[in-house]
């Protein structure tokens, strides 16, 4: 038992490791749907899986490298790698043609179950319970903070991003806001091997009017739209918390 629990604890620096890096993404396919792969320092990263646009994790691109930042968690391998969580996976925007790695289906090495199928993406599995509808805000209604991240270096808006800034819209509108300002923010990132990576210097900007623009198009012009352009220091842990659009709604 002595020796059991000194090897958990040996082990537990390693499972809890933070890797933020840079590398080519690599699509492994299988009986299902393709995993998305990432090798580092010689050690094998599982990503995701390909699913359809709504889900939360978005598949990279091959022919771009990608920013990958995550925890090492406990736990078998999935499709071949570690698993990291959370996860967030940036793909950056400059063209790479050495990132164009598909490997074969291999027996023994599954993915993870999906909504999903196998096929083209607009082949979807059936879904057992309706969708439910949004929750309509209730009172006390409050000034709120609405958060909306994004990935490195960019200002796009992924469905769950577009499901954030309807919810906003709703919340503004049901509690008859008074104020709603929007402040995009810029980060940078510190990768694992000591690395400094900076967003572009407009991005705070992009992101901010980006917003601004969607939440008029639902009917909730925003009172004050601004942007701080000078980058968020870096920690290498959390950083991705740092790109970031912010949404005050005040009643």
């Amino acid at each position: 038992m002595r020796r059991l629990l000194i090897l958990l604890i040996t082990a537990w620096p390693m499972l809890a490791q933070q890797k933020t890096f840079v590398a080519c993404p690599v699509v492994r396919d299988t009986k299902t749907v393709p995993c998305f792969l990432a090798d580092y320092q010689g050690e094998t990263y599982f990503l995701g899986i390909q699913q359809d646009i709504t889900a939360e994790f978005y598949p990279p691109q091959l022919l771009h490298q990608v920013l990958v930042e995550g925890t090492v968690v406990p736990g078998p391998r999935v499709c071949g790698g570690i698993p990291l969580k959370p996860l967030r996976v940036s793909v950056l925007p400059e063209l790479d043609r050495a990132c164009n790695t598909i490997l074969p289906a291999e027996p023994g090495i599954d993915a993870p179950p999906s909504r999903r199928p196998a096929g083209p993406s607009t082949r979807l599995a059936p879904v057992s319970t309706a969708a439910v509808p949004p929750k309509k805000p209730e009172p006390p209604f409050l000034e709120r903070e609405f958060v909306i991240e994004y990935d490195f270096d960019s200002d796009f808006l992924f469905a769950r991003n577009t499901r954030q800034l309807t919810d906003i819209a709703e919340y503004a509108r049901v509690s008859k806001a008074q104020m709603v300002e929007v402040i995009g923010y810029r980060a940078s990132t510190m990768l694992s091997n000591g690395d400094l990576l900076t967003e572009k210097s407009n991005v705070s900007k992009l992101r901010a009017e980006r917003v601004a623009g969607v939440l008029k198009g639902l009917g909730t012009p925003a009172s004050t739209v601004r942007w701080i352009s000078e980058p968020a220091s870096a920690n290498g842990e959390t950083d991705f918390r740092n790109r970031r659009v912010v949404v005050h709604v005040s009643p």
